[in-house]
């Protein structure tokens, strides 16, 4: 399923898609992560939780600059799924936002990896395991 979602404000133009795939929700994020942006990833987060999802990978190729909203964002829904015993993985980080991720350590709590494939296979291996 494909749940596409766009906002656009304070000029910030953000789209989220999300497809679920055998218990497992990704997450393709468009457009700057910022200030703004966070009122259509907030609910896709919500609409995550509400539909029972434990685990997710974000793909980021599609993100050129992350600020504190972002972050914000990416830390809640980290809590939210391990909460529940899932996991969040990030993909495909561009080298602007993999620097912020690294800066604030986020990196070392959410795992980042260079593409989706990458991800998944993670993912696939941590649900076996």
């Amino acid at each position: 399923m494909q749940y596409p979602k766009e906002r656009q404000a304070f000029g910030v133009c953000m789209r989220v898609q999300s497809e679920i795939r055998s218990g497992v929700c990704l997450l393709r994020l468009q457009g700057r992560f910022v200030t703004g942006s966070d009122a259509e990833l907030v609910s896709a987060r919500n609409s995550l939780l509400e539909a029972g999802i434990a685990s997710a990978i974000v793909d980021l190729s599609g993100v050129p600059y992350m600020d504190s909203t972002g972050l914000a964002f990416v830390v809640e829904l980290h809590k939210s799924l391990v909460s529940r015993g899932g996991q969040l993985f990030l993909a495909s980080a561009g080298h602007r936002v993999r620097e912020v991720l690294e800066m604030t350590r986020i990196a070392e709590i959410v795992p980042l990896f260079d593409d989706l494939a990458e991800a998944q296979a993670a993912l696939r291996s941590e649900v076996l395991c």
